[in-house]
C-alpha cells in the first residue's frame, strides 16, 4: 500500500499544476505575467540591461579601467545604436507594470522619447564610426556624448531611484 500511495503522490505532483491545482494556485499569476504589457516590459528591460553593459565597457575603455581594445569598442558602440533602435518597441501603452520605472510622460510626450532613441543610436553610431576610422583611443572623447543621450532621455522619462 505504500508503494501505491508513494507512486499516486509522485504522479499528483506532476499533473496537478498542469490543471491549476496544487501549490495554492489557480494558474492566474502565470496569466498575469503573459501579457503584451509584461512582454514589452521584459523586452526592455533586457535592452536597457544590454545597454548598460555596453556603454560601461565603453566607459570603462575611455576610463582607463578596461584595456583599449579597437575591435571591442567598435562593435559595442554599433550594438548600442542597434539596441538604441529597438528602445520604442518595447514601451507599447498601458506598459508600466510592476517593476516598471518607465513614467507616464513617455506616452504624452512619445514623439519625443523616440527622438531621444534617436540621439542615443546617432551618437553611438558616431563614436563607432570614429573608432573605426581614427583607433578608439582618438575617439575615446564621443563615449560622453553617448552617456548624455542616455541620461537625456532617463531624466524626464524614468522615476529616480530610490536610495
Amino acid at each position: 500500500m505504500k508503494q501505491h500511495s508513494a507512486k499516486l503522490a509522485w504522479v499528483a505532483c506532476l499533473v496537478l499544476p498542469l490543471f491549476g491545482c496544487g501549490q495554492g494556485g489557480s494558474g492566474a499569476k502565470a496569466e498575469a505575467e503573459d501579457t503584451p504589457e509584461q512582454e514589452a516590459f521584459d523586452f526592455r528591460t533586457g535592452l536597457m540591461d544590454s545597454l548598460s553593459w555596453k556603454v560601461g565597457k565603453l566607459r570603462g575603455m575611455a576610463g582607463g579601467d578596461i584595456p583599449i581594445d579597437n575591435a571591442a569598442a567598435v562593435k559595442h558602440a554599433r550594438d548600442v545604436a542597434a539596441i538604441a533602435g529597438m528602445l520604442t518597441e518595447g514601451f507599447i501603452p498601458n506598459s508600466i507594470v510592476k517593476g516598471s520605472a518607465a513614467l507616464p510622460e513617455i506616452w504624452m510626450n512619445f514623439s519625443d522619447f523616440q527622438q531621444k532613441a534617436g540621439d542615443l543610436q546617432m551618437a553611438a553610431t558616431a563614436l563607432a564610426d570614429a573608432a573605426q576610422a581614427n583607433g578608439f583611443e582618438a575617439a575615446k572623447g564621443m563615449v560622453q556624448p553617448v552617456g548624455q543621450a542616455c541620461g537625456g532621455c532617463h531624466r524626464p522619462y524614468r522615476k529616480r531611484q530610490e536610495e
